[in-house]
């Protein structure tokens, strides 16, 4: 303990309450995720298995050796879609089924969140779109 701390011990509670302050107005809640962001989140749930084994079976695809793999894959495959459009069953009956312009918006609230749905525009226009 110091001399100052001694003379002066509001400074010192100061000095504690500052950080404290400012670790609690970087606790703000965090914004609204609007129905784009809602969106993308429940298609990634649904179809981020879909996804990645479509990206395996592509890859399978080129070995010439994997050609049972492939078609067990292939199987795999039929059973997550028909999961993967079950569950986007739910989406759209919670927001309806999306226009071109608004699967543009859900692309880009795709993007960075979930791995290899992003890039399949197709599956998105498949599963949500008109």
């Amino acid at each position: 303990m110091t001399i100052f701390s001694v003379l002066c011990p509001e400074k010192n509670t100061m000095r504690l309450l500052i950080p404290l302050v400012v670790f609690l107005a970087g606790c703000e809640n965090p914004p609204t995720e609007s129905r784009f962001d809602k969106i993308a989140k429940a298609y990634c749930e649904c179809t981020g298995a879909l996804a990645a084994m479509n990206e395996q079976a592509a890859a399978l695809a080129a070995d010439t050796n994997a050609v049972e793999s492939f078609q067990e894959r292939l199987k795999a495959i039929q059973m997550e879609y028909d999961s993967a459009r079950l569950c986007t069953a739910t989406i759209i009956a919670q927001f309806g089924k999306l226009k071109p312009a608004e699967l543009d918006s859900v692309k880009t609230a795709l993007a960075g969140k979930c791995a290899n749905t992003a890039e399949q525009g197709d599956l998105l226009q498949e599963m949500l779109g008109e």
